[in-house]
C-alpha cells in the first residue's frame, strides 16, 4: 500500500457536508428589455441615417449600445448567481466554479476575452447537465452562438448583435428556469420528509 492509496483527510472530507442554500432563488432577468434595447438601437440607427449622420457611430446609437452592453451584463451577473444558489455548497460557499463577479469582469480582459466566450457557457452546460435533468445544447456550440453575437454586434450591425445575444440570453434563461423549478420541486419534497 502506498501513500498515495491513504486517505488521510478523510475525518476533515466527513466534516465537509454539502448542503443547498435556503434563501430563495433570484428572480430570472426579463429578456424582453434586452430585445427592447436592441430595437432602441435600431430606431436610434434610422433616426440618425435620417439626419443625415456620416459618421459610423452617433450619440444615440452609442448610447442604445452601452445599455444593451450594460443589460447584457446584468443578465450574465444574474444568470451566474441564479447558478450559485442552485448549487450545492460547503462553508457557507457555492460549489459551481464562477461567480457573478467573475462572470461579467473577465468579459473585460482583452484577449482572455474570447477564451471567456466560450469558458462560461461550457462551464454552465457542465453544470446543469452534472446536477440537473435539464436537456441543454452544448457549451462549445453556445459559445459560439455567444461569440458570432459578439462580433456581429461589434463589425456588422448593433441591432442584429443585440438580438443574437438576448435570444441566447433567453435560451439559458428558459434552461434556468427548467432547472429552477427541478430544484424547487426538490426543496420542497425534502421539507415534506424532514
Amino acid at each position: 500500500m502506498s501513500l498515495t492509496m491513504l486517505d488521510l483527510n478523510s475525518e476533515a472530507r466527513d466534516q465537509q457536508t454539502l448542503n443547498y442554500s435556503t434563501e430563495p432563488v433570484s428572480p430570472l432577468p426579463r429578456i424582453w428589455i434586452g430585445f427592447v434595447l436592441a430595437f432602441g438601437f435600431l430606431v436610434a440607427e434610422i433616426v440618425e441615417a435620417m439626419q443625415g449622420n456620416e459618421t459610423a457611430i452617433g450619440p444615440w446609437t452609442l448610447l442604445a449600445s452601452v445599455a444593451g452592453s450594460f443589460y447584457w451584463f446584468h443578465c450574465v451577473h444574474r444568470f451566474h448567481r441564479i447558478l450559485g444558489q442552485l448549487s450545492p455548497h460547503v462553508d457557507q460557499e457555492p460549489t459551481y466554479p464562477v461567480t457573478p463577479r467573475q462572470a461579467v469582469g473577465y468579459h473585460f480582459i482583452p484577449v482572455f476575452n474570447i477564451f471567456w466566450l466560450f469558458k462560461w457557457p461550457i462551464e454552465l452546460v457542465k453544470f446543469l447537465s452534472e446536477r440537473t435533468s435539464v436537456k441543454i445544447a452544448s457549451g462549445g456550440g453556445l459559445g459560439t452562438i455567444l461569440f458570432f453575437s459578439v462580433l456581429t454586434m461589434r463589425l456588422i450591425d448593433g441591432f442584429l448583435g443585440l438580438s443574437l445575444m438576448f435570444g441566447f440570453a433567453l435560451y439559458l434563461s428558459r434552461k434556468l428556469r427548467q432547472a429552477v423549478a427541478e430544484h424547487q420541486s426538490m426543496r420542497g419534497a425534502v421539507g415534506v420528509f424532514a
